[in-house]
């Protein structure tokens, strides 16, 4: 038996952290016209591809997130590059991954999405988007233009993944108070059934059709107390019975160990409480189980004079008595309770996934005294310049100075000659030189060897 319960509770895997990386744009192509008897051919160059994006998708075709488990790194494949009279990459194909509906997409704790509606997806990380080909930059000013830009690099984001199951209806109580039993009695479902604690380990979903109306029902492993804090198996799938409109809490006549079945309902309702605050405010029915036992109808009583406030129904999943009025109660309840939507429960903690929308710069000096930049708008820039082309280093110089970098850096005391590291690029600063009519550039790429090579030529 150790070995059957390990397998069967690896089978379920309902949370799941997954690792993604879209495709990186294809580069800009950097081309000039060159036809006979055409001396002004002009540029040429095409743009590159898109990167590919990867989606989450929710489909019934899936019950668990087990195969996404053995495979949580994703990755699209990248754009095409440009190429010459104006022929632009292809697109990197997007990825759709199936999920199980109910499944929750968060970053850290936060909730992004719940995809709890067949087909309905979730842009998970979006590819980057092509290099523009020289043709792109070509103006009155400048009708030639000597560089393309590189793709934009895609996005690798971490995210989490829960597993909510979509239920109508939520079973839970003490291990062994007939849970099990009552849905293999109502449903074509076929939960592990016998007579010792936590036979069911792992959720059981079953569809009930009653007068013609049909609902589903999630058995989830009995619940103990302290539950909530990791006791036992049922705060494990007690996520599983949140989104459900309505709890029957069976209660077994005899209690469960010591303690007797008033104070077990005292005790599960305490650990639904602690476990979600939501959850505890669901609608409830007490079921009083085993109604054949001799002692039924005697706790029967008690605890309909104890909680009166409460529907209290006794039924017996082996004879079916007064199951058929339970099932009567639950298809008059359920279209009065609306569903719960994750998504709209919190709408100030759902915002979706950071797009490189960070403005701004931050400077500051590291604990090792070095001048560091921080922004993800200027690591985009960077990564899609090709320092090879002399005009596309020229290019980001300027548009450093124009966002106000080069004011920044002085503000806060750059040396000549010193190295900055702008979002992980090193860079060389120099001031002006007023000592000769030619300026010196403020940045150069440290590690550029063919700026380097140039260097050494003009010498």
């Amino acid at each position: 038996m150790p070995n059957n319960t390990k397998k069967s509770h690896l089978e379920f895997i309902d949370t799941l952290k997954i690792f993604l990386k879209s495709g990186t744009g294809g580069n800009g192509c950097m081309s000039f016209r060159r036809e006979k008897f055409i001396p002004y051919g002009g540029p040429n160059g095409g743009n590159g591809g898109k990167g590919g994006d990867i989606y989450l998708k929710a489909s019934a075709n899936v019950n668990t997130l087990l195969e996404l488990s053995r495979h949580p790194h994703i990755t699209a494949k990248d754009g095409e590059h440009g190429k010459g009279k104006n022929l632009y990459g292809r697109k990197g194909p997007d990825v759709f991954i199936p999920v199980p509906i109910g499944t929750i997409i968060k970053d850290g704790e936060r909730i992004i999405q719940d995809l709890n509606k067949d087909g309905e997806t979730f842009l998970a990380a979006r590819g980057g988007r092509g290099g523009r080909g020289n043709t792109s930059f070509k103006t009155q000013e400048n009708t030639a233009p000597k560089y393309a830009e590189n793709g934009e690099p895609g996005e690798e984001p971490t995210i989490n993944l829960e597993l909510k199951l979509l239920a109508d209806v939520g079973l839970a109580g003490f291990p062994n108070a007939g849970k099990s039993t009552f849905l293999a009695a109502v449903s074509d479902a076929k939960p592990r059934i016998a007579d010792y604690p936590f036979t069911t380990l792992k959720p059981n979903l079953g569809m009930i059709l009653h007068k013609q109306k049909d609902f589903i029902v999630a058995d989830i492993p009995g619940l103990i107390e302290g539950a909530h804090m990791g006791k036992g198996l049922g705060d494990v799938f007690l996520r599983h019975i949140q989104r459900t409109k309505l709890i029957l809490h069976f209660i077994d006549p005899n209690g469960f160990k010591n303690v007797s079945p008033a104070d077990s309902v005292k005790l599960i309702n305490a650990e639904l409480k602690n476990f979600s605050s939501q959850l505890a405010r669901k609608k409830q029915i007490l079921v009083i189980n085993k109604a054949d036992l001799p002692n039924a109808e005697e706790v029967f009583k008690k605890i309909k004079k104890k909680y009166r406030s409460r529907e209290i129904f006794l039924i017996s999943s082996i004879t079916s008595k007064g199951i058929t009025k339970l099932l009567d109660k639950i298809i008059t309840a359920l279209p009065k309770i609306k569903e719960t939507s994750f998504s709209q429960a919190k709408p100030e903690s759902n915002p979706p996934l950071n797009r490189f929308m960070e403005k701004g710069f931050k400077v500051f000096r590291n604990n090792e005294g070095v001048l560091e930049v921080e922004s993800k708008n200027l690591l985009k820039l960077i990564s899609m310049t090709n320092f090879t082309q002399e005009e596309a280093v020229e290019k980001l110089k300027n548009t450093f100075k124009l966002i106000g970098l080069d004011k920044a850096l002085k503000k806060n005391g750059v040396n000549e000659g010193e190295v900055i590291k702008i979002s992980g690029k090193e860079f060389e600063w120099f001031n002006d030189d007023p000592s000769t009519n030619r300026k010196k550039s403020k940045f150069q790429y440290k590690y550029s060897q063919q700026l380097k090579k140039r260097r050494k030529l003009k010498k």
